[in-house]
């Protein structure tokens, strides 16, 4: 499982250089004056990619932390962790 591990924490390195890219993309596009149309759409572009990024990262937890904490007894844990995603502070 190490390496699966591995493969995850490459794959998540690697959707947060993309997403640095496109922020550095953004930056350029309005010390340019681009259209404010185009930056809005590099901007979702980011948003998808940082939607991405939380599902990859929440598989991960399921699949490993979740499934710890249901065979240790630790239920209340678990969910208490998942809700705290939902709470705005």
């Amino acid at each position: 499982m190490v390496v699966s591990e591995k493969t995850v924490k490459q794959q998540v390195l690697h959707r947060i250089k993309i997403i640095q890219g496109h922020l550095r993309a953004v930056e350029k596009m309005i010390e340019n004056d681009s259209s404010c149309i185009d930056v809005i759409h590099q901007s979702m572009a980011i948003q998808k990619a940082l939607k991405r990024l939380d599902m990859a990262l929440m598989k991960e937890h399921l699949g490993t932390a979740v499934v710890e904490q249901f065979q240790n007894n630790q239920i209340s844990k678990s969910i208490d962790e998942l809700l705290s995603l939902y709470e705005m502070k």
